[in-house]
């Protein structure tokens, strides 16, 4: 009896609070359902968000690929996917990557510009996007350094070699690049200038005597050619006397 009575106080204190949970759905039911519906609102944007957001940054891989690969059809088409990841925001490193690289195709072009006035135009516009890279970027070390590399190469071809100098120490300034094949280059380049700016010893007079094996004077004219005998057989033989 005591089993089935504590049996039964159970059954009463069970049924006593799920009438206090069905009594609490009547009064706060629609503020739950609210709570859940803002639930799966914020879980849908964060799966649409993120969705979005690995579909930006492959496109932004291909781009770079493409731009970097060779797969580009044309320099314009370069330029144009570069200059299109230079200005998004959603990727600073790659951004600041692009800038650069802009700055090394003009800078490229320009050794082989056909004129003057073409090689200055694209070399100001390569310093131009070099300024950007360092103004826009300055956290992204390899693109500053990149970007130091570049100026220097730009006044070296100067031959501003002070300036030059001063780029190729910012290019290896920073130790997040140290060991990356850019800085090897400025050190490389740091290291050539002095030769680069030794001015070129020129002999500005003739030697004052000949050397003494040299003879001092030629002959006034040639020697005669010696004659040859003419070899030719006479015109007639005798005649053979002839036997009786």
């Amino acid at each position: 009896m005591k089993a089935k009575r504590r049996h039964e106080l159970q059954e009463n204190v069970l049924a006593g609070e799920l009438g206090k949970v069905v009594e609490f759905l009547k009064k706060r039911g629609s503020y739950l359902a609210t709570g859940a519906l803002v639930i799966a609102l914020v879980i849908f944007a964060y799966v649409a968000i993120s969705g979005r957001g690995e579909a930006s940054r492959s496109k932004l891989q291909s781009q770079w690929d493409r731009a970097m690969t060779g797969q580009a059809k044309s320099e314009q088409e370069r330029a144009e996917l570069l200059t299109e990841i230079a200005a998004q925001t959603d990727n600073l490193r790659m951004a600041a990557l692009a800038t650069v690289e802009l700055g090394y195709a003009d800078a490229t072009r320009a050794l082989v510009a056909e004129t003057g006035s073409e090689r200055d135009a694209l070399e100001e516009s390569a310093a131009k996007w070099y300024g950007k890279t360092i103004a826009d970027f300055p956290t992204q070390a390899l693109a500053v350094a990149k970007a130091h590399f570049g100026l220097g190469k730009l006044y070296e071809s100067k031959r501003q070699f002070v300036q030059a100098g001063e780029e190729y120490r910012q290019a290896k300034a920073s130790a997040e690049v140290v060991g990356h094949p850019v800085v090897v280059r400025a050190q490389i380049s740091l290291a050539q200038l002095p030769r680069l700016n030794s001015p070129v010893r020129m002999a500005t007079t003739m030697p004052a005597t000949m050397p003494a094996s040299a003879p001092s004077t030629m002959p006034a004219t040639a020697p005669a050619a010696p004659t040859v005998r003419d070899a030719s057989p006479p015109a007639t033989q005798p005649a053979k006397a002839t036997k009786p």
